[in-house]
């Protein structure tokens, strides 16, 4: 599974971070993490950043939450009605 970004930001006159969710490596949880990025990639992980949103079914009415990113269609199906969505 690959980095799932939150957030890049900088505070004051400090260096670019970049905020994410990750796999650890020795106990296999999902952990939040954070890394120093060079300035000219600031843009580029902008644009991969990632939103939590939440959505209804159409199908079964039920409420779920997914990780989006800017560009990517709002999906209608929630994973269990739909599970090829889960691989887009």
């Amino acid at each position: 599974m690959s980095k799932t970004i939150v957030s890049v930001s900088k505070k004051g006159n400090s260096v670019w971070r970049m905020y994410y969710y990750d796999i650890d490596e020795y106990d296999n949880t999902w952990k939040f993490f954070s890394e120093k990025i060079n300035p000219l990639l600031v843009w580029f992980y902008k644009l991969k950043k990632q939103k939590l949103y939440n959505n209804i079914c159409d199908i079964c009415g039920n409420e779920w939450k997914f990780y989006k990113k800017r560009f990517e269609k709002m999906p209608n199906e929630c994973f269990e009605c739909n599970p090829d969505q889960a691989t887009t």
